[in-house]
């Protein structure tokens, strides 16, 4: 396990990944953390600044300068900002004359060297100079490097009476098969459950938090190395809906150091989440978008079944990444950052449609329950740039090759979930197969809203031919949360919130639009969902795409709801 995690250590980048996992690292040791590490400020050589007890048990301030991998010459000190010297050298002009805390300025002082590797002999002689030069009766320093980081690792997280033999071996599992997305998923899955259900009160929920965001860092971390991040994409998503879950009953509550330190871990693990997906989707995705169905092909399923049902998967994942940024966005007090998160958001946009012109598997989902992706992106489209054009001539394809599938048995988006089905997908080309295929759908009344919304006339109008001929026997129906959801939702559990079923399709789409607007104001539940009421709103989304929840209704309401029809429809 020790080998485990320096390799682990020595693979991460010093900004946002070893500078991101030190901090809680320190606090499950027993470090009081005062700074963390920020961006667009000075720090003054400082990365992290914790008050802890040393190995004689005094108490004394820890500043910690961080750097990736082993310790070089270059990064010693070649000659840039970036090199850990003149770090160190700021830290002893600047920081520990001005910027210590008053409580704190009678404490002596530990200037902790930080590096994931090894620091190699040609320069151990030079520090070794430096720190003897510079050393005092108030400040010493110290190194922590790889080994030691692992050690602590060991010692803060991992230990026996936290993690018992049998879950680490579900972490260990989870981390060696991380080239088996799907297994090592089940192994880290359980690796929470098990976790979660130890976390009895408020200590221990903390303790847990930070024992998931770590591990999950060091499942990204091994999948990143390996080229493939399936896994620790699927683990962060659940990390973030078990963090929500952990920390949802203690919001509100003033004076809540648990909540406080779980609302931290919390934000921490949403900027991992989206350098996971932004590792999938720059890296893996980008560069194939502009190749003429790159993206299938790149897939190399043994069916089309694989293909359309990765392509409607990757799409989801573009939007819901796309919306995560987009909520950021409000959150960032840099100017700089604020402008580069909406240029990522631009480029998600156009990312998205360029994987739909140019796989065109992307104009009818497989499965109905892919409605749940659809409207993820057009929300996500919608909500940031209002690209009406494009998303009207995929909403118009899709209807065209909707009516055509189903009128020709072909390969219609069915209400089968096992792959197996899926697969074999029309098993029969018989109106009884089809009745059962599609005896429901979620999909058809996202078309309708969203088209009535861009006023496509000749769809709505096939639509409802479709409906009224081919598929009079299938059950329409719109999902909304209610007063049970708030209890499940995170968790995964499906038995809750209420259903619109037989819902009306029209000419104009405005009945339905009406119905679900009514619908919506009339029914509790969403406006009571802690991720509603906080304004962590993605956790939702999360929810619904991980866990394959139809999107709530309230959430994409006031993009197709226009109040003068409804004026007009009462008049």
């Amino acid at each position: 396990m020790k080998l485990l995690f320096r390799s682990y250590l020595a693979s991460l980048r010093e900004r946002g990944e070893l500078d991101a996992i030190l901090p809680d690292l320190l606090s499950e040791l027993g470090y009081h953390v005062y700074s963390r590490p920020q961006r667009g400020t000075a720090q003054a050589g400082v990365d992290i600044a914790a008050v802890g007890l040393d190995d004689d048990g005094k108490k004394k301030v820890f500043l910690f300068s961080v750097k990736q991998g082993d310790l070089t010459r270059q990064s010693w000190n070649d000659g840039s900002a970036q090199a850990l010297r003149p770090s160190l050298d700021e830290i002893l002009d600047n920081y520990i004359p001005n910027r210590i805390p008053k409580r704190y300025q009678k404490l002596k002082i530990v200037i902790c060297l930080v590096f994931g590797g090894d620091m190699q002999e040609q320069v151990r002689g030079t520090v070794n100079g430096y720190t003897r030069r510079n050393s005092t009766k108030k400040v010493s320093f110290d190194e922590w490097n790889g080994d030691k980081l692992a050690g602590l690792l060991l010692q803060g997280v991992l230990r026996e009476e936290i993690m018992p033999k049998a879950l680490r071996s579900h972490f260990q599992k989870s981390v060696s098969l991380v080239d088996e997305p799907d297994i090592a998923y089940r192994h880290f899955s359980r690796l929470v459950r098990e976790l979660i259900g130890l976390a009895n009160n408020d200590k221990a929920k903390i303790r847990t938090a930070r024992q998931l965001y770590i591990a999950t860092w060091v499942l990204f971390v091994w999948a990143r190395d390996i080229g493939n991040v399936e896994a620790a994409y699927q683990a962060s998503e659940l990390l973030l809906l078990n963090l929500w879950d952990l920390v949802r009953p203690l919001i509100g509550k003033k004076r809540s150091a648990a909540g406080k330190a779980i609302t931290l871990v919390l934000h921490y693990a949403i900027r991992m989440h989206l350098a996971i997906a932004s590792e999938l989707v720059e890296r893996k995705i980008l560069p194939h978008v502009g190749i003429k169905d790159g993206i299938a092909m790149a897939i190399q399923g043994r069916s089309s079944a694989d293909i359309n049902l990765k392509l409607f998967d990757t799409l989801g994942r573009i939007a819901l990444t796309g919306l995560w940024v987009h909520w950021l966005v409000e959150r960032y007090t840099d100017e700089s950052a604020r402008v580069e998160a909406r240029l990522k958001i631009a480029q998600f946009t156009e990312l998205g449609f360029k994987l739909i012109n140019n796989n065109r598997a992307l104009f009818l989902p497989l499965q109905d329950q892919h409605g749940i992706e659809v409207a993820m992106f057009l929300l996500f489209v919608t909500a940031v740039n209002g690209n009406r054009h494009d998303a009207h001539a995929w909403l118009r394809e899709m209807v065209n090759r909707l009516s055509y599938s189903i009128r020709t048995h072909g390969k219609y988006p069915c209400v089968f979930l096992e792959y197996r089905a899926l697969v074999a997908h029309p098993r029969e080309r018989t109106e009884e197969y089809r009745k059962e295929a599609t005896a429901g759908s979620i999909l058809i009344p996202i078309l309708e809203v969203f088209l009535s919304a861009l006023e496509s006339k000749e769809s709505l109008e096939k639509l409802v031919d479709l409906k009224t001929k081919e598929l009079a026997h299938c059950t329409l129906q719109v999902w909304l949360p209610d007063i049970s959801s708030e209890d499940n939702l995170y968790k995964g559990v499906h038995d809750h919130g209420v259903s619109l079923t037989d819902v009306p399709l029209s000419l104009t789409g405005n009945e339905l639009v009406s119905l679900v607007k009514n619908a919506c104001d009339e029914t509790e539940g969403y406006a009571s969902l802690s991720a509603i009421v906080t304004g962590y709103w993605p956790i939702i989304m999360t929810a619904c795409r991980h866990h394959r929840m139809p999107i709530p209704p309230q959430m994409w309401i006031d993009i197709v709801y226009d109040p003068s029809i409804e004026a007009a429809h009462k008049g």
